[in-house]
């Protein structure tokens, strides 16, 4: 069997390759787009958060900034950590006479020991199902929260069928980087946060447009509609996953 770290190293290298090895143009789903559907998954996990302006906001697996340049635009005190150099080289590029933004290149499983207990919320956009393991991420976002800290993540939704779709039909996407998506279940998720000192783990679905069809004029109302019938929630693409820690003593997991 291969060392912890090891196999950690291995997934992480993967990881890396997955996004570093592309063309710059291939790359378009994680670049900075001021896009209905971006603008709307963004609004989603600020009205679930309870995220204010004078919060301490921690963007994990920030990529090339598509979520936390935008945040900083709009006031946010946000930083991001991202395993990969490059990624936050090209995101420094894009924040250029944008914004101003703190970023640490770390892997989110050994965080460097100044940013522990600094944050009010660590959030996420699609990053969660990326990770080598989903319980020692989680504890290491509760090393990072202050006490009553918050965390919240966008993930797909693993029963979309839109996504298994996607991730074959798709010539830069790969199931091998991608399948993460199957730990994501309610049940899975929940226990995982408990696990690690979380309360109150909450999970909201919504969406089903893909950005082509969301970002045309009425798609918006059509997707409030279709986030309206409960039945359909199950199968909706998106959802936000949250939970805090207790008033205590930050996490120690």
């Amino acid at each position: 069997m291969a060392h912890p770290e090891t196999a950690r190293d291995t997934h992480n290298d993967l990881q890396r390759q997955y996004y570093e090895t592309r063309e710059r143009k291939a790359n378009h789903r994680i670049m900075v787009r001021s896009t209905p559907y971006v603008t709307n998954q963004l609004e989603k996990l600020l009205q679930v958060s309870g995220i204010t302006p004078t919060d301490r906001i921690l963007d994990v697996g920030c990529g090339m900034g598509k979520y936390t340049i935008p945040l900083a635009e709009r006031g946010y005190d946000v930083e991001g950590l991202e395993l990969s150099g490059k990624l936050l080289e090209e995101m420094q590029a894009q924040a250029q006479g944008r914004a101003d933004v703190t970023t640490h290149q770390a892997d989110l499983l050994a965080p460097p020991p100044e940013m522990i207990g600094q944050y009010d919320h660590v959030i996420g956009f699609f990053v969660l199902h990326h990770l080598f393991d989903l319980e020692q991420a989680f504890a290491s976002c509760a090393r990072l929260l202050k006490p009553k800290g918050r965390v919240i993540f966008l993930e797909p939704n693993p029963f979309c069928p839109l996504f298994y779709m996607q991730i074959t039909l798709s010539p830069t996407m790969s199931w091998k980087a991608e399948r993460g998506i199957l730990d994501l279940t309610p049940r899975k998720t929940a226990q995982r946060l408990q696990s690690v000192g979380f309360v109150n783990p909450q999970l909201h679905r919504f969406g089903i447009l893909p950005p082509g069809l969301r970002n045309r004029p009425g798609a918006a109302t059509l997707e409030r509609g279709f986030d309206r019938i409960t039945p359909f929630n199950s199968v909706a693409a998106f959802q936000l996953i949250s939970a805090e820690l207790p008033g205590g003593a930050a996490g120690s997991a």
